[in-house]
């Protein structure tokens, strides 16, 4: 049964090292569709906004292409921080699969900043309180529309891995 799964968190909150993490631990058939790797591979500069519009369609067309692997994991690795993105940015996919989860990461403060000051592009700081503040816990509307949600609230990531 393939399976979409949209990512939701800021940025150092764990998106990237969840994906891998799951990759590592699901081995064949699991997808990872990244905005910040697409930039990279784009623009050479995971935070060069510039091409933004190539790059999300790019986003959405590789996803679909996963989609054709009865057995695959697609992870939509990006921000989706509110519940009209995680939801609108899916709804053409939505016929593509058997199941979509979202994963939501919602750590503490201090632990998004260390992180970010420990990524390879850190994100500044003003932007990245600026995205904080719109992040969207889970809503009604997500319960209605994802099959499964998992919220991630510490760092302690291994059981939501195995249930996945």
């Amino acid at each position: 049964m393939n399976k979409l799964i949209v990512l939701s968190g800021v940025p150092g909150s764990g998106k990237s090292y969840f994906s891998a993490a799951l990759k590592k631990v699901k081995k064949a058939h699991v997808y990872i569709v990244s905005s910040d790797a697409l930039r990279d591979t784009i623009l050479g500069n995971q935070q060069d906004l510039s091409a933004d519009r190539m790059m999300w369609k790019m986003y959405y067309k590789l996803a679909y292409v996963y989609s054709i692997d009865p057995d695959g994991i697609v992870i939509l690795d990006a921000t989706h921080t509110t519940s009209f993105y995680r939801i609108e940015a899916t709804k053409m996919l939505k016929p593509l699969f058997k199941e979509i989860d979202l994963v939501s990461f919602n750590l503490p403060h201090d632990v998004i900043m260390y992180q970010n000051l420990n990524r390879d592009f850190p994100v500044p700081s003003d932007v990245l309180e600026t995205l904080i503040q719109k992040f969207e816990a889970p809503d009604e509307k997500d319960k209605e529309y994802f099959d499964k949600i998992y919220v991630i609230e510490d760092q302690h990531i291994e059981k939501i891995i195995m249930d996945l």
